[in-house]
């Protein structure tokens, strides 16, 4: 005895085509979050000289930029080069640790050595040591 008949068919509603193009779509949205790399911006464009060194660079340090057209930037804020001591300072007096502060300057590849030389000499004048040049990975040439 059979239950069902033989000629019946499935009604097609058209919602069985979606559901491959839907578990397509998830997959995407996982591959994209898994690969993808959220990075905080810079406050300016700036493209760094390349360099062959492989130094650590310590992610708590402050950041410095100096962008193409001579502007500083310190915690995503314009700043006047005479102005950069007592935020400095500022920040020195707030650390924990104070043999542990260091400071990083993220400067343009197009910038003059002379204006680096400037922002260098109001840092080392504002009585810190510890500064790092941040660099790209370059090749190196035999």
């Amino acid at each position: 005895m059979k239950l069902v008949a033989e000629n019946t068919h499935r009604k097609d509603n058209g919602d069985d085509a979606l559901i491959p193009l839907i578990n397509i779509v998830f997959l995407m949205l996982i591959f994209f979050m898994v690969a993808g790399q959220i990075s905080k911006s810079d406050a300016a464009f700036v493209s760094p000289p390349e360099s062959i060194s492989e130094a650590y660079v310590d992610d708590e340090a402050l950041q410095i930029l100096l962008d193409a057209d001579k502007q500083l930037w310190l915690n995503d804020e314009q700043i006047a080069l005479d102005d950069i001591d007592a935020p400095l300072i500022a920040a020195f007096e707030q650390v924990e640790d104070p043999d542990s502060f260091s400071l990083a300057i993220k400067a343009d590849g197009d910038v003059p050595v002379e204006a680096l030389q400037a922002l260098m000499q109001r840092i080392k004048a504002a009585g810190f040591r510890r500064i790092t040049l941040l660099t790209q990975p370059g090749e190196e040439q035999p």
